[in-house]
């Protein structure tokens, strides 16, 4: 951990970038206009810099995750349709992964869209999946995030529920990605924790039909392996918009001592400010968390 007076400061830094930065973490939204608005955005910018690089200093989580929750909010507040809301959810996704890039975190997990969503409106499910065919797109073609840091994008989900465009839009963005070094994007996508639970039970029997698995190797380590979100660890699970629930989003991940933080604030507005300060109280719990882990995993006494 960084000295006492350190943390002062970044607090203090952190506050002024609040009020430069505004509520929802960009200059770009505040009323400003021609050259106080640019030199707003480039103050805003070399804070942000700035508390990276101090963040830096310390541990990097390897793997995060996000419930990307409030868009319709978002929407209904500003009284836009609920498409439109999704449209600023999605281009606050990008400025999160930028600064996750930043940050150095190698793995991020997004949840974008649920099994149960498709219980939504037609009207609505039809236009979700045509936005997440069109920023895919833009998200492998236009994005610095694969362009310049070279990103992969790998989609997790049950794609046989999937109409056919959006499957081969799905393909297309990991095949153009699979060969990245950079940062591993997990967008859950007609996802849910027990079906993820459930296709991995089924790998398990299937493999040991196939006798590529004996049932006595079948333990938590072997149905954990054929889990559908890869990487290490999970370290920390970030909700939006307020609500204390996992709605079935990486519950076998999150069992393992996640670090959890449910965040008052709808995902358009989520700011740089709201991810650092999540990122400083990991570290400060970060003994505490691995000092539980190592009981869980001390075996039992007979």
């Amino acid at each position: 951990m960084q000295p006492w007076h350190a943390w002062v400061a970044l607090a203090l830094a952190a506050t002024v970038y609040v009020y430069v930065a505004g509520s929802y973490g960009s200059a770009l939204q505040l009323p400003l206009h021609g050259y106080c608005k640019r030199a707003v955005d480039r103050g805003a910018k070399a804070l942000r810099k700035a508390l990276v690089r101090v963040a830096r200093q310390g541990r990097i989580p390897k793997h995060i995750a996000f419930i990307m929750d409030g868009n319709r909010r978002y929407a209904r507040r500003l009284k836009q349709q609920a498409t439109m809301g999704h449209m600023f959810g999605f281009h606050r996704l990008q400025s999160v992964l930028e600064w996750c890039n930043d940050l150095g975190i190698e793995h991020v997990s997004l949840f974008a869209f649920a099994i149960n969503n498709f219980g939504r409106s037609p009207e609505e499910v039809e236009a979700l999946m045509t936005l997440a065919k069109e920023k895919l797109c833009e998200l492998v073609g236009k994005s610095d995030l694969v362009k310049k840091y070279r990103a992969r994008i790998c989609v997790v989900g049950n794609r046989t529920l999937l109409p056919e465009d959006v499957r081969q839009v799905v393909e297309a963005a990991e095949e153009a990605t699979k060969d990245n070094a950079g940062m591993r994007v997990n967008v859950c996508f007609s996802y849910s924790a027990t079906d993820e639970i459930a296709t991995a039970i089924r790998r398990l029997v299937e493999d040991v039909e196939g006798g590529r698995l004996t049932e006595t190797e079948i333990d938590e380590q072997a149905l954990e392996s054929r889990l559908l979100i890869p990487g290490p660890d999970l370290d920390i699970l970030v909700r939006t918009s307020g609500q204390i629930r996992f709605s079935n989003y990486m519950l076998w991940q999150t069992a393992k001592l996640a670090y959890i933080r449910f965040v008052d604030v709808l995902w358009p507005e989520f700011s740089f400010v709201q991810m650092f300060w999540i990122l400083v109280s990991w570290q400060l719990a970060y003994d505490r968390i691995q000092q539980r882990k190592a009981l869980c995993r001390k075996p039992a006494s007979t």
